[in-house]
C-alpha cells in the first residue's frame, strides 16, 4: 500500500545511505533526540546528522557529547535581544542554508521551542518530510504556554510523520484531524535517555552532591531533587516556590535537598532564601548522568519540566509537577503520573512533605510501569522513520500497561 504521507521522501541516489536532521536547539532537545541518533547510529540504514542551533546549541552539543555523540551541524545564532520573530527569522535563513548544503531525506525535530518550529518551516519549504518527536501535546489555549502552543499547532500541520509519547497525544492530534499510519505512539524518549544517562554515570563532580548521595545510599538521610527552569519564573511566584522548599526542609529533619539552577536572579533569590539551610545543596546544573543518578536514589522529584517528570517513574519515584494556577492542585490521574499544584507554598510544602514521608511505604510495595514509557521509544521511533523512507514496515504502537 502505498505510503500517503505528504511531502514524500526524495528519492537517494543509489548506493548512498539516506542522511536524517535531527535538530536540537537547547540541552532538553538535546536529551531526548539522543536516543533516536544512537539507535539510527545503531541500525545503519540511515545517517543520523545532528544539528545544533539556536540560543541553547552550546548546551546542547555538550549533552549530545555526555551521550557519545558528535554536533556535525551548527547552526548559531546572534541574538543581541531580539525579539522572537527576528530570532526565527535568523534561525529560518540558517537553517535553509543547513539544508540546501547537505539536503537531508527527513528532518526530525522535537517539542514546541521556536528552533522546532523553524526547522519544521525551513524543512517544509524545501519539501523535504518533517518529523514530529513529542507530537500531540496541547493545552488548548494559545496564550499558554505562549507562543508554545502555537509552535506546537502549526509543526501539527506540516509534519509528514507524528511521533506522540503517549495515547493521549494521539488523541489530540486525532481532534485536530491528524491521525491514521502518519501518527505513531512510541513512548517517552526522556525515559530511553534517562537509563543510558545512569549507565553512563562515574561520580558526582560536586563533592557536596556526593556527600549528599552517599548519605542517600546508606540509608542515613532522604533526598528531595529540585529541578527548576529559571526562564518559567516571575519573583514573586519563584519567592513562593523557594518558601514551600524552606518550609520542607524544616518539616522533614532526615530530608536534604538538592537543588541544581543555572547562575542568574533565580539562583541569587534561591541563595537569598535558603542559603542558610544546611540541608540545602545549590549547585550548578548537573549532566543527565549525575541528575538521573539523584533523580533515582530520591524519595521525591520537584519540577516544572516534563524530562524529569517522565524518568522518575522508571525508578519509582514520585513528582510534584509544578504549573497553573497558585494554589490549584491535582492528585496523580493513574499510578505513575505526577502530582500536579500551582506556586503556592503551603501546598508545595504539604503535598511533598506528604510524598517524603510515604517514602519507605512505596519502598516496599510492588513497583509500577512507567506510563510515559519502556526505554524502547527510541527504537520505535527510529523504525518509524524508516518507514517513512521505504526502509523497514511501520512499528507497533507504545501502549502503557
Amino acid at each position: 500500500m502505498p505510503n500517503t504521507l505528504v511531502p514524500l521522501p526524495a528519492p537517494t541516489p543509489g548506493g548512498r545511505v539516506p542522511e536524517v536532521c535531527l535538530v536540537a536547539g537547547d540541552a532538553a532537545a538535546a536529551v531526548r533526540l539522543a536516543p533516536v541518533a544512537a539507535a539510527m547510529r545503531a541500525r545503519k540504514l540511515v545517517r543520523p546528522v545532528v544539528l545544533a542551533c539556536g540560543d541553547g546549541a552550546r548546551a546542547a552539543t555538550e549533552v549530545l557529547s555526555g551521550f557519545g555523540l558528535a554536533t556535525d551541524v551548527l547552526v548559531e545564532l546572534v541574538r543581541d535581544g531580539q525579539c522572537t520573530p527576528r530570532v526565527a527569522a535568523q534561525l529560518l535563513t540558517g537553517l535553509d542554508h543547513a539544508f540546501a548544503d547537505r539536503p537531508p531525506a527527513a528532518v526530525v525535530v522535537q517539542g514546541d521551542s521556536a528552533t522546532a518550529f523553524s526547522a519544521a518551516m525551513a524543512a517544509f519549504w524545501r519539501q523535504v518530510p518533517v518529523v514530529h518527536l513529542d507530537a500531540g501535546v496541547r493545552s488548548f489555549d494559545l496564550t499558554a504556554p505562549f507562543p508554545q502552543e502555537g509552535h506546537r499547532r502549526l509543526i501539527a500541520q506540516v509534519a509528514s510523520l507524528h511521533l506522540t509519547a503517549t495515547p493521549d497525544a494521539a488523541v489530540n492530534l486525532a481532534q485536530e484531524c491528524h491521525g491514521g499510519p502518519k501518527v505513531v505512539t512510541v513512548g517517552s524518549t526522556a525515559v530511553d535517555a534517562g537509563f543510558d544517562a545512569l549507565d553512563r554515570y562515574v561520580r558526582h563532580l560536586d563533592a557536596r552532591v556526593q556527600a549528599v548521595e552517599n548519605a542517600v545510599v546508606a540509608g542515613e538521610v532522604r533526598l528531595a531533587l529540585v529541578v527548576l527552569d529559571a526562564a518559567r519564573w516571575p519573583d514573586e511566584s519563584a519567592a513562593a516556590v523557594l518558601h514551600g522548599i524552606a518550609d520542607l526542609v524544616l518539616a522533614c529533619p532526615d530530608l536534604e535537598v538538592v537543588l541544581p539552577i543555572a547562575r542568574g536572579p533565580l539562583r541569587h533569590l534561591a541563595y537569598d532564601m535558603l542559603g542558610r539551610l544546611v540541608r540545602v545543596t545549590i549547585t550548578d546544573p548537573l549532566p543527565q548522568p549525575e541528575l538521573v543518578c539523584l533523580l533515582s536514589v530520591a524519595a521525591v522529584v520537584v519540577t516544572d519540566t516534563s524530562t524529569p517528570a517522565e524518568q522518575s517513574p522508571s525508578f519509582g519515584v514520585p513528582v510534584l509537577l509544578l504549573g497553573g494556577e497558585p494554589g490549584a492542585w491535582t492528585e496523580p490521574a493513574a499510578p505513575g503520573h505526577p502530582w500536579t499544584a500551582g506556586g503556592d507554598r503551603a501546598v508545595i510544602a504539604r503535598i511533598t512533605e506528604k510524598l517524603v514521608l510515604t517514602h519507605v511505604e512505596r519502598l516496599a510495595a510492588s513497583p509500577t510501569d512507567n506510563p510515559f514509557g519502556d526505554g524502547f521509544a527510541a527504537i520505535r521511533a527510529e523504525q518509524a522513520i524508516h518507514w517513512l523512507l521505504g526502509l523497514r514496515d511501520r512499528p507497533t504502537d507504545f501502549a502503557p500497561r
